[in-house]
């Protein structure tokens, strides 16, 4: 945990056709400076822009790769030709930039640069906790603040802002979209021992919600580059970004304009003229906000333009619902609002739930229930009524990842080239399933030493987190230059709660490589590292007398009992602070891309700092902090699709099974997923692929997911079969198309190969079409579909021609990706390609008895009600609900307590 006084589309601009891999050999090589990437840049996108500086500073370029079609998304911003920043005091003395996210028109104070006036700018929050900041590690003074001047300074002008007479500060006043202003963000009278009462004023933003990056260092070659989180109206009301919340003179409604503004600071004696640290400036660094008139004046503001995130559909309309696993829903997220607005189908809407729920919901027959679920693996066969066959669409193919935020924090002793790259993103990482293992099992001692040590006997030679593991070291060796300034977070993963098919397909992962199963039952690493013995798959070293790991685990526990019971306190001993134990150290996020944003935030919200003035139980633990600038290091188990979103770097993942001297590993690009399908193979259901994490496949990332869409047409009437097949066509068709805008396929996915693509045509057609067998029929078989030659694609819905019935095993079907791999110490492979003919014969059910090999296919996903931050609404509670819009819907509403 750390201690303060108390009170990376896919990381780096990931290869679009080639497979970014890297052979490690079997010994750790010398760490060097910069050994783990340090370009964390973001792609550029159509509505990239660059704009110049003025006056001292117009040699300053500012690029920001993405300005138009925004969600709640991180962008990159880049710069050049800076001036070096300078240190001293800490690590920004002066030359340094600060970002913040503004609201409003153009208040026409620059011509050559329009942009918002200061008030409206999310600023001054980073500071804003009782106690404050530890000294060094961000800009000093009033650099974090929105006081602008004060009446005993030589500057003091009173028109500027706001007189706190109480301390002769003058407030530049936050102007909401709403029309309401906070004239003062703290309360100088705060007295944390006396009940009642906040030291932070402003309920629009603060530490946690803001998005302003306090200080953003330029290098010595004059580049620097931030990743910067974009807010919609939902994370940030009082922006209000991409909703019709700005009232203007005749009552009306608009959307109002956003902007990413840079304030570049100079020289601590131009900054701080006319207050009292222009004397001896050098000794104070630059102390000023970048809100007073002498920083505002060289401001760089750009503009921004978010997809809607009110919904376009109309909400009079009966809705078609679907409900699912989170993998699917930002596509859906995207396809919805496109497929309402064509005026003929209704609203989609799509609820995310567990992958069994979803299953139950589809084969429960309850009135109200969904017609349509998206799952990564099917329903029991056993469960399917042979009256009723069920259908599988492919709907997507994205996949799970570790997504990670880690800043450089250099040890002392490291050489000075590794100095330099204080504070700059690690941008790529190598883990293997022992590691992943490791992470998940409450293995090294900062995941179980809560406040202290717990006093296991076990936990002697173990790390205390992951970047002082010698198995993590010998693959990733830059990190023996580093310092983690946070062992809990990095002594463990931000995981979702709850049963998933995501969570059954990562143990399938770590418990079928070799050398993670050995050490899970009790062998341990090279180095003497042990698993924790609740995890043991050992029943007779597991504590609880089970074998973890059988049956395979689908959610991850957090097994370790150790809680943490501090003393009494208070008058007589009355107040007993609750226990902290395994969920409280490291909490449970609301999912896959809740785990993303916090640790895009380097948040988690861990109730674990010790209030020393609590009153009650309930106030002895508050909230940990975001972590500080510079020391960010947390990692989450996320899907590729959010980590896009957010720009966090991931993981690349070696093969299970592949435990040699050198390993390759393998990055979640689109390349890489296309080739995991490929990897993958039918197993219970011959049209569902499943994962088969030992299979040899070149360039797999091990970790593909892809979803379906399961559906039993015949318990549907026409209408809903034809909307549901409608939404199946369209998100396997122009759905498919990866791109920006509403209706597109969004980063993170990869398209659907080939033969993917042609099972969702036909499953598209079976929707519609299917009919019911002869119920007085018995026979065994299934008949294949007349068509043309045998084989696969031929006539019938994957089945053979005339006399055919032919259908190959799923793993064998081609893809239309050839990926290029790219090696160090590894040779190119290739995958193969191939095109599927469309299949447009009628479908007809036949007397089926093995419907489990059913050869028709289902078309996915239906609806989505979501808004811009995806708020998850339960519509199987009842019948209508808003079906809002927005790629970025997922789970930020959840964030929200």
């Amino acid at each position: 945990m750390r201690r303060f006084p108390s009170p990376g589309w896919f990381g780096a601009p990931l290869a679009i056709l080639g497979i970014a891999l890297l052979m490690v050999p079997p010994a750790a090589a010398v760490p060097t400076a910069g050994q783990q990437g340090t370009d964390t840049s973001l792609p550029a996108t159509p509505s990239a822009v660059t704009v110049n500086g003025r006056g001292q500073y117009a040699n300053l370029a500012i690029t920001v790769n993405q300005t138009a079609s925004l969600t709640n998304q991180a962008v990159s911003i880049t710069w050049t030709g800076g001036v070096p920043t300078v240190a001293g005091p800490g690590r920004f003395g002066a030359q340094y930039l600060q970002i913040m996210q503004c609201w409003g028109d153009d208040d026409g104070s620059v011509a050559g640069n329009p942009g918002p006036p200061p008030e409206q700018c999310v600023q001054g929050a980073v500071a804003g906790t009782y106690g404050g900041l530890p000294g060094g590690l961000y800009p000093s003074g009033f650099a974090l603040s929105r006081v602008i001047s004060r009446s005993d300074w030589a500057n003091f002008d009173p028109a500027v802002g706001v007189l706190d007479t109480r301390t002769t500060n003058v407030w530049l006043p936050f102007r909401s979209v709403t029309g309401e202003k906070v004239d003062v963000q703290t309360d100088p009278t705060f007295n944390p021992s006396v009940q009642g009462g906040n030291f932070w004023l402003n309920p629009f933003y603060n530490i946690i919600t803001t998005n302003e990056i306090a200080g953003a260092t330029t290098g010595l070659d004059g580049k620097g580059a931030e990743l910067f989180e974009v807010q919609t109206g939902v994370q940030s009301s009082g922006l209000g970004c991409g909703q019709r919340v700005q009232t203007l003179a005749d009552g009306s409604k608009k959307v109002p304009q956003c902007w990413i503004v840079i304030v570049p600071r100079g020289s601590a004696i131009e900054e701080n003229v006319g207050t009292p640290f222009a004397e001896g400036a050098e000794q104070f660094g630059v102390a000023t906000s970048p809100l007073a008139p002498t920083s505002w004046q060289h401001r760089i503001a750009i503009p921004l333009s978010f997809n809607p995130v009110d919904s376009p559909c109309d909400l009079a309309d009966e809705e078609r619902r679907l409900s699912g696993g989170e993998l699917a829903l930002a596509a859906v997220a995207s396809w919805q609002p496109l497929l309402c607005t064509g005026g003929t189908l209704p609203p989609y809407s799509y609820a995310p739930v567990s992958d069994a729920a979803a299953r139950q919901q589809l084969t429960s027959g309850a009135e109200g229930a969904p017609g349509m679920v998206v799952v990564q693996r099917p329903v029991d066969p056993t469960a399917i009524d042979p009256s009723s066959p069920m259908v599988y669409s492919p709907i997507s193919v994205s996949g799970l990842a570790i997504g990670f935020n880690i800043e450089r924090n250099p040890r002392t002793d490291a050489p000075a080239d590794e100095q330099q790259l204080a504070g700059v993103r690690v941008a790529e990482m190598n883990l293997t399933p022992r590691l992943l293992a490791k992470l998940l099992t409450q293995s090294y001692t900062g995941a179980v030493d809560i406040q202290g040590p717990a006093g296991y006997t076990w936990t002697t030679g173990n790390p205390a987190h992951m970047g002082l593991d010698p198995d993590f070291l010998r693959f990733n060796p830059e990190f023996e230059l580093l310092q983690i300034a946070d062992t809990r977070t990095f002594a463990g993963l931000q995981l979702p709660a709850g049963n998933s098919d995501a969570a059954a397909q990562v143990w399938e992962y770590v418990l079928a490589d070799p050398e993670a199963k050995a050490w899970l039952g009790g062998a341990v690493d090279e180095w003497g590292m042990k698993v924790n013995p609740q995890y043991s798959t050992s029943a007779s070293s597991n504590p609880t007398g089970i074998a973890f790991g059988s049956p395979l685990p689908s959610t991850f526990p957090k097994s370790d009992p150790y809680c943490f019971q501090g003393p009494a306190r208070g008058d007589g001993g009355a107040v007993v602070p609750p226990a902290l134990c395994g969920t409280d150290w490291m909490p449970y996020t609301r999912g896959l891309a809740d785990g993303a944003r916090v640790v895009r935030v380097a948040a988690d919200g861990a109730r674990i700092v010790d209030n020393p003035f609590a009153r009650a139980a309930s106030e002895v633990w508050a909230r940990e902090l975001p972590q500080f600038l510079g020391r960010r290091g947390m990692l989450a188990l996320t899907d590729t699709p959010s980590a896009a979103q957010y720009g966090l770097q991931t993981a690349r993942l070696s093969r299970a099974g592949d435990n040699g001297a050198g390993r390759t590993f393998v990055a979640p690009d689109t390349a890489g997923l296309t080739a995991g399908v490929a990897s993958m193979k039918a197993k219970a259901v011959s049209t569902v692929l499943e994962p088969a994490p030992t299979a040899q496949a070149a360039g797999a990332y091990p970790l593909t997911a892809v979803t379906y869409a399961a559906i039993q047409p015949l318990r549907l009437d026409a209408t809903a079969r034809s909307e549901y097949a409608a939404f199946v066509e369209y998100a396997t068709g122009p759905g498919q198309v990866p791109g920006l805008e509403l209706g597109q396929l969004p980063r993170g996915y990869a398209p659907l190969p080939a033969a993917l693509a042609a099972q969702a045509t036909a499953a598209s057609k079976s929707i519609r079409t299917m009919v019911a067998p002869p119920t007085t029929t018995t026979t065994t078989t299934v008949v294949s579909q007349p068509g043309g030659g045998g084989g696969f694609g031929g006539g019938g819905d994957f089945g053979g021609g005339g006399g055919g019935g032919f259908e190959p095993p799923l793993d064998t079907l081609p893809v239309d990706t050839t990926p290029t791999a790219t090696t160090v110490e590894a040779t190119s492979t290739t995958v193969a390609t191939g095109e599927e003919p469309e299949d447009t014969t009628p479908t007809v059910l036949t007397p089926v008895l093995d419907l489990t090999r059913s050869r028709y296919a289902i078309p996915g996903i239906g609806a989505l009600a979501l808004g811009s931050a995806l708020g998850v609404l339960e519509i199987t509670k009842r019948p209508r609900r808003m079906a809002t819009s927005g790629p970025n819907a997922d789970a930020d509403a959840m964030e929200s307590e």
